[in-house]
This record gives C-alpha cells, sequence and structure tokens, in this order.
C-alpha cells in the first residue's frame, strides 16, 4: 500500500524500544477496533518479499492473536502484510517508511 496520499494510521518510530513489538499492538488495536476478522477470527493476508505475491492472498486465522509483524519478520524476513477483511471491505497493512513502521488502514464504501 504505498502512493503519496497514503497516511498512516499509527506510526511507531524504529528508534523505539522493541518497535517491531509496538508496531505487532498497534496493529492488532487497529485490525481489532475495526472488525478486520470475520467472526470466526479469518482474514486474508498477502505478504512481503521474494516471490510472495505469486502466492496470492492466502486465508488465515491468526490463533495467536499476537504480534503478527514480528513473528512474520521472523518466517517471511519482513514486517510488512497486507490484510483484508474477508468481504473485501477493510484493509489494514504494516509498512516501513523512512524512520518509522506504519499501520495503514482503510475502509471501502461499496460502489
Amino acid at each position: 500500500m504505498s502512493n503519496a496520499y497514503v497516511e498512516p494510521m499509527m506510526a511507531v518510530p524504529m528508534n523505539a524500544s522493541n518497535p517491531v513489538e509496538e508496531l505487532g499492538r498497534q496493529w492488532h488495536r487497529v485490525a481489532a477496533g475495526k472488525r478486520l476478522a470475520a467472526e470466526d477470527g479469518r482474514f486474508l493476508i498477502l505478504l512481503a518479499g521474494p516471490g510472495a505475491s505469486g502466492r496470492g492472498w492466502l486465508c488465515v486465522k491468526d490463533l495467536v492473536g499476537s504480534d503478527l509483524p514480528g513473528r512474520l519478520l521472523k518466517v517471511n524476513g519482513s514486517i510488512e502484510f497486507i490484510a483484508l477483511s474477508m468481504d473485501g471491505k477493510r484493509v489494514c497493512a504494516t509498512r516501513e517508511e523512512d524512520d518509522e513502521y506504519w499501520v495503514i488502514f482503510e475502509e471501502f464504501s461499496p460502489c
């Protein structure tokens, strides 16, 4: 999610104490508050990194429920991902931007 008009809902300075952990807390707070996950906990995720877009959207249910960016960093090498609600109306993403980690949220209105 990158363009000149994207503004973060939350920003975590990279020089903060445990910035990836704080990013995880902020992402989960926004995602839960905006009801990103369906009632059964499922949402769609698109990972970042080499070859990730070739895998496309993955349907997931985050059973751990915390520190998703940190867990993805360990296995995928990046904190960046885009999560989409099952109805396609809400997006909550993380992004590395200059000296901050961003949480980005957007809700789409029906046409």
